[in-house]
């Protein structure tokens, strides 16, 4: 008995997540090198022969895992940015879930390092990020939380910033320098862009003296 149209597109999107989570269990298991077709497709209880009906090659299995990761990503932060909540605390749970991301994804996001498929993901969505990160900081000034800036610009910095923590997971770092460099951005989300700042000398005043032998 065949399958209508509608039946053999369910059946092929669930065989597609089925796959996708057997190459996120072998890149846990067995790292970059070790992700293959043959590991994947045995994982997946599938022939590797099967496994080529759903993608054509193991590229074209990584970018489908890469936007099946990524979009989840997208709803939490966009579902952050339209919360009641004020603009230095939406900055910071994104920063959380940026970096539990990271942490749990790891071996897709070292495994894309350099990928055709990474840099196009990460080009197509860079204005969908944008938009949130610069609404959330206009946020921030129109409730008095930032002081008035150009949001534009530190939508880009905040934007980079990001970029950069999941730059630090294709090199390779540590779960804790990731989660030690988070910690950084969140502390100046919420101080460097305060209000009211620290008092600092002006440039023109002289430091204290050193202390003399």
């Amino acid at each position: 008995m065949r399958l209508s149209k509608a039946r053999r597109e369910i059946v092929t999107a669930v065989m597609k997540d089925t796959i996708a989570e057997a190459a996120d269990s072998v890149l846990q298991q067995h790292g970059v090198g070790g992700m293959t077709m043959d590991r994947v497709a045995t994982t997946a209880g599938l022939a590797t022969a099967s496994l080529y009906n759903y993608f054509r090659d193991k590229e074209e299995l990584v970018q489908f895992i890469y936007a099946r990761v990524v979009e989840p990503f997208f709803q939490a932060i966009e579902e952050t940015a339209k919360a009641k909540l004020p603009a230095p605390r939406k900055l910071e749970i994104i920063l959380r879930t940026a970096l539990e991301h990271a942490v749990r994804h790891k071996g897709l996001i070292r495994l894309l390092a350099g990928a055709q498929q990474g840099d196009q993901i990460r080009r197509e969505s860079r204005p969908r990020s944008l938009r949130i990160f610069v609404a959330i900081f206009e946020q921030g000034i129109r409730e008095g939380s930032f002081r008035p800036h150009n949001s534009s610009q530190t939508g880009r910095l905040f934007l980079a910033s990001l970029g950069e923590l999941f730059e630090l997971q294709m090199d390779g770092a540590s779960d804790v320098e990731v989660k030690e460099f988070v910690d950084v951005l969140i502390d100046t989300v919420l101080k460097g862009f305060s209000l009211h700042p620290e008092k600092t000398p002006n440039s023109g005043e002289a430091g204290p003296s050193p202390s003399g032998p």
